[in-house]
């Protein structure tokens, strides 16, 4: 069996996958693709651009590749959401970990529910996850984002949800706080995305060259993410998906 984790950015995923062994490269048109061995399990890691739709395709692309194969140890048993996620709850801090108990589409405003995960109660929080195609800049939008009643804000959660509940699978939502509440941004990250909604690194780095001011906040940024990303890495791998199907556990 195999479980699926989708992702926006590869930076969200290398830390994970750095646990995982017998780590490969997987030929799927999408911006990075892995899988590794954890536990007797199969995991595939896929990140494929930031917004909803291309969180859809991520998951599109695997279900296709795993009917390929036609291999009983190629079916695809579950799908996560997982990466940063910005904080609606004031109570939420920086790299701590959210499991959505539903993941609601800003657009549309259709809302999926999702499996939860084993875990130690004390490595995470629960509650509703909106997904939206932009990242909460401000301080002043997230708190107006909030009254949805969703914790946390996402890009990619409700694409992901919606395909995999097609393909009639377990879905999961995990995430980590990269941004707090209270925090705002001091340059518009939105403007630095492509057409298809990726985010253009090279725009950001003529921005800052043009912007010099903006770089303490880029470096204090990239710190930030690196930890949730490490925090993430860490609680993956100490989770159970689909604990029915591990032997190690009790039964």
């Amino acid at each position: 069996m195999a479980i699926l984790f989708v992702a926006s950015e590869a930076a969200e995923l290398k830390p994970f996958a750095e646990l995982l062994t017998g780590l490969r490269k997987l030929k799927w048109p999408v911006d990075y693709a892995y899988e590794g061995i954890l536990d007797g399990k199969r995991f595939m890691l896929a990140a494929n651009g930031a917004g909803p739709k291309l969180g859809a395709q991520a998951v599109e692309i695997a279900v296709r590749a795993m009917m390929a194969a036609e291999l009983s140890s190629s079916r695809l048993e579950a799908v996560v959401s997982t990466g940063f996620c910005g904080a609606l709850d004031p109570s939420l801090r920086e790299r701590q970990i959210v499991l959505g108990t539903s993941v609601a589409d800003g657009a549309t405003e259709e809302t999926l529910s999702c499996e939860m995960v084993h875990a130690s109660p004390e490595g995470f929080v629960t509650g509703p996850v909106l997904t939206q195609d932009r990242i909460a800049i401000t301080a002043a939008e997230k708190s107006t984002l909030a009254a949805s009643g969703a914790i946390a804000v996402d890009m990619e959660a409700s694409g992901v949800a919606v395909r995999t509940k097609r393909a009639g699978l377990p879905f999961y939502c995990i995430k980590v706080v990269s941004d707090r509440a209270d925090e705002s941004f001091g340059f518009d990250l939105n403007r630095m995305r492509t057409t298809d909604g990726r985010i253009a690194r090279g725009k950001i780095v003529s921005y800052s060259l043009a912007h010099p001011g903006v770089l303490p906040e880029l470096f204090r940024l990239k710190r930030r993410v690196e930890d949730a990303a490490k925090a993430l890495g860490d609680f993956l791998v100490s989770c159970r998906i689909l604990p029915e199907l591990d032997s190690s556990l009790p039964r």
